[in-house]
C-alpha cells in the first residue's frame, strides 16, 4: 500500500483556481439548470454569482504545466436535488467503518442514499463545486468559442466534506466521511451521436450538455482492486464516481527520534447515469 505524506498540495488539481485576471469590468454570470424531465441533477430556477452563497467564475487555470480553461458553480446553499440511481460497483468498495452520513448501506449504494435523500449540499458537505474544463483536451479559450460551436469538455462534480487532517489530534483525522468526485471526459461515441459531456455556446450563453455513464474508453481503467491509494485524485486517469477516504499513521526514527505522521489515501470507484443541462450566461 502505497503511502503518502500530508503536502499542502494535495488537492492541488481540485482546489479552486485563481479567478479571471482583473483586466476592465469583472464579467457576471448567471447558471441555469434546463430540468426537461429527464435530468437526474436539477436546481433552482437561476443562480446569480455572488448572491445567496452562490459563486460562478470562468478563467484559467494550470495543471502539469499546461493552461487549462474552465466554467464553474460553487454553491454552499441547499439548493440541488439529486435523483441518481443505476450505480454498479467497479470492484472496489469502501471497507467499514468508512462511509456517507445518515446511511447504512453500502458502497456504491450508500453514494445514492445520501445524494437523493436532501438539498445538497448540506451541513456535512457544505462545498459543492461544477466544473467544466478543457484539460485532457486541445486547450481551447472557452470564452473564444464561435456562434454554435460544440467543444468536448471535463465534467468535476465535486462534494467535499473537508480536507483530511494529519496527525491524530487534527480535528478532521476523527472524521471518516468519504469525499465524493465525479469526473466525466466528453467523448464521441460514434455517427449519429454527440459528445457525452460538451459546451455549446449560443450568443452570451455557454451551455454544458451531460448525459454520461462514465464510460469514456478513451481513458484507461484504474489499477485493480483492492484499492487506488495516491494523494492525487485518480480522476485524471479515468471516468468514475469516485469516494476518498484517508488513514493516519505515525513512525518514529529511534527510541527518541522525531515522529513522522503519514496519510494514506484510499478511493472507492463506482458508475451510475448521470444526465442535466445547464446554462452560463453573461449577465
Amino acid at each position: 500500500m502505497k503511502k503518502i505524506v500530508v503536502l499542502a498540495a494535495v488537492l492541488a488539481f481540485l482546489a479552486l483556481p485563481d479567478s479571471q485576471a482583473a483586466k476592465g469590468k469583472p464579467i457576471r454570470w448567471q447558471a441555469t439548470f434546463i430540468n426537461d424531465g429527464t435530468a437526474n441533477l436539477t436546481g433552482p430556477a437561476v443562480f446569480v454569482g455572488g448572491q445567496d452563497q452562490v459563486n460562478i467564475n470562468n478563467g484559467v487555470g494550470t495543471h502539469n504545466g499546461e493552461n487549462y480553461y474552465y466554467l464553474e458553480l460553487q454553491v454552499f446553499n441547499p439548493s440541488l436535488v439529486f435523483n441518481l440511481g443505476g450505480f454498479t460497483d467497479s470492484g472496489n468498495p469502501a471497507p467499514a467503518p468508512y462511509g456517507l452520513p445518515n446511511t447504512d448501506t453500502s458502497w456504491p449504494q450508500c453514494v445514492a442514499d445520501f445524494l437523493n435523500s436532501a438539498y445538497q449540499p448540506t451541513a456535512d458537505y457544505p462545498h459543492i463545486t461544477l466544473r467544466f474544463t478543457t484539460c485532457g483536451y486541445p486547450f481551447a479559450d472557452l470564452m473564444a468559442m464561435g456562434e454554435g460551436q460544440i467543444l468536448p469538455v471535463h465534467m468535476n462534480l465535486m462534494i467535499f466534506s473537508h480536507i483530511w487532517g494529519c496527525p491524530a489530534n487534527s480535528p478532521f483525522t476523527q472524521e471518516t466521511f468519504l469525499n465524493l468526485y465525479m469526473g466525466a471526459h466528453g467523448y464521441y461515441a460514434g455517427a449519429g451521436s454527440t459528445y457525452d459531456v460538451y459546451i455549446k455556446r449560443v450568443g452570451n450563453t455557454w451551455t454544458a450538455y451531460v448525459d454520461t455513464v462514465f464510460d469514456n474508453p478513451d481513458y484507461p481503467n484504474l489499477p485493480p482492486a483492492p484499492e487506488y491509494t495516491s494523494a492525487a485524485w485518480p480522476g485524471a486517469i479515468s471516468d468514475n464516481i469516485f469516494g476518498q477516504y484517508a488513514t493516519c499513521s505515525s513512525s518514529q526514527a529511534g527510541k527518541k527520534g522525531k515522529t513522522t505522521w503519514t496519510t494514506t489515501y484510499h478511493y472507492t470507484w463506482a458508475k451510475a447515469p448521470l444526465k442535466f443541462q445547464i446554462a452560463f450566461t453573461k449577465i
